[in-house]
């Protein structure tokens, strides 16, 4: 019985280490908030930001933290500023539980 409660234990370890494995890269820079991004150029000084939370967050700070990529990302690119096309955002499911995410298009202005 304890080898069975111990399996169980590392399994659930693992899956919370890998909850953020989308990526591979790791935003940590958000006050501790663990957080995946993921940056695609699609032409036309324009680019698609996804970002997603670790199951901690809030209401409103997917919001923040997208901004935050955002602004970072187009002034390491070498923008003045930016502009929002599109935005979505949602929860999803994981086998975790649910954790938030943003999706948006930006383009250099």
């Amino acid at each position: 019985m304890p080898y069975r409660m111990m399996f169980l234990l590392g399994l659930l370890a693992l899956g919370a280490c890998s909850q953020l494995k989308e990526t591979g890269r790791a935003v940590t820079q958000y006050n501790g908030v663990m957080m995946d991004s993921e940056e695609h150029y699609l032409g036309q000084r324009r680019y698609r930001i996804v970002l997603r939370g670790s199951s901690v967050l809030f209401d409103g700070q997917v919001e923040q933290f997208f901004r935050r990529r955002a602004e970072d990302y187009t002034r390491s690119m070498g923008c003045r500023d930016w502009k929002l096309l599109e935005y979505k955002a949602g929860i999803e499911s994981t086998l975790l539980g649910a954790r938030r995410y943003a999706d948006g298009v930006v383009e250099c202005a």
